[in-house]
């Protein structure tokens, strides 16, 4: 099973756990939230994985992931945990 994913959904699993782990460390206030922004980062770099997101043609992706917009997208999702988990 874990032979037939793309590289994309590994890119983006990987990526999506430093964002989470970097929003945790700026927005977190307890190790109970740690696992609400890890899942929030990865499933903001999914996201454009499985949507095929491109703004910007001429960079490159690495995996069919654009690194560029994966980080904007995650990065939205995760300000809006940190928010709504403050409000």
């Amino acid at each position: 099973m874990i032979d037939g994913l793309a590289p994309g959904v590994y890119i983006s699993g990987l990526l999506g756990l430093i964002y989470g782990a970097l929003a945790h460390l700026l927005w977190g206030r307890h190790w109970l939230h740690l696992p609400l922004f890890l899942i929030g980062g990865v499933l903001g770099c999914l996201i454009v994985w499985a949507t095929g997101l491109r703004l910007f043609d001429h960079l490159p992706a690495p995996g069919g992931l654009p690194v560029p917009e994966a980080t904007i997208v995650a990065w939205l999702l995760l300000a809006g945990i940190a928010a709504i988990r403050r409000a």
